[in-house]
């Protein structure tokens, strides 16, 4: 059985962004990066959403793949937070504005595209938005339109929180229904 792609963005979409330098959400614990320069020195992560991600990867349901403007800086932070599986591979993006929209296509879309073509996928990114309220961001409408929402898995985590445990809870259900291991989430 082949593990899924899991395409994650680290700013928002992982790790929770911050305001002063300090976490707007509770649950959020300050790790150092240990990255260099222009990388931030600091990361804000939900200990238990890690916890839950690392059992998806050890388990060999996803297979992690950087999609981030860290592009492949984003691995200093495998050891960092104690991620399992690394270093992860990276779908580059080749700048440090990821949310970048060409002729309404979006930056990371064309990341993901070369990298799956028509298999199925998860993705994490704080710019999907929420796919129940409308209107979508033009980077969700983008990710639609260029795989449909029949083959992928669209998480848009809210910034300042970053990847929740009930975000990684819907990406296993996700996951093992698509190898048909449970019925429909």
């Amino acid at each position: 059985m082949a593990r899924m792609p899991l395409f994650m963005d680290v700013d928002g979409g992982l790790c929770g962004l911050t305001f002063n330098n300090v976490a707007v959400w509770k649950e959020l614990d300050r790790f150092p990066t240990f990255a260099p320069a222009p990388y931030p020195s600091h990361a804000w992560v939900s200990r238990a959403a890690v916890a839950a991600l690392n059992e998806l990867i050890d388990e060999r349901l996803v297979e992690p793949i950087w999609c981030t403007s860290w592009d492949a800086g984003a691995n200093f932070l495998i050891p960092a937070l104690g991620l399992h599986g690394g270093p992860w591979r990276v779908a580059t993006v080749g700048t440090r504005q990821g949310d970048l929209m060409f002729r309404d296509i979006w930056i990371k879309t064309k990341a993901v595209s070369r990298v799956v073509t028509d298999q199925d996928f998860v993705m994490v990114d704080d710019l999907l938005g929420d796919e129940n309220r409308g209107p979508w961001t033009p980077q969700r409408r983008s990710m639609d339109q260029a795989f449909g929402s029949t083959t992928s898995l669209l998480v848009g985590t809210k910034p300042e929180r970053g990847l929740t445990v009930d975000d990684v809870l819907r990406i296993r259900a996700y996951v093992q229904y698509r190898e048909g291991a449970v019925d429909a989430p």
